[in-house]
């Protein structure tokens, strides 16, 4: 007796936005969440203004973009990246997530 779990249904149709689609770059994520939801906020690292110049050079993380998700798409979202990650590292080898920067001049 097959159950909804094991029935195959046909994926949904992607399809594209008349407005088109806006692509954001991040290197910096900072989640917060609620009962309902979980929101991502996306930022790039970049040169604070309190560094107005490059030997006095401080970071800081511009925001881009917002995004909030059900727990249910996050779910979602964490098992689909986790199957790209382990396919990644499959043909390239772990991905380093500790890093050393260069000391600052």
């Amino acid at each position: 007796m097959s159950t909804p779990e094991t029935q195959s249904k046909p994926p949904l149709q992607w399809i594209k936005s008349p407005e088109g689609v806006l692509d954001f770059y991040a290197n910096s994520i900072h989640p917060t969440w609620t009962l309902d939801d979980v929101r991502l906020r996306f930022g790039q690292m970049v040169a604070s203004p309190d560094s107005p110049h490059p030997s006095a050079y401080k970071a800081a993380v511009e925001e881009r973009v917002g995004i909030t998700l059900s727990w249910r798409m996050a779910k979602v979202l964490r098992d689909g990246l986790t199957r790209a990650i382990d396919s990644y590292e499959k043909v390239n080898g772990p991905i380093q997530v500790e890093t050393k920067l260069p000391p600052s001049f």
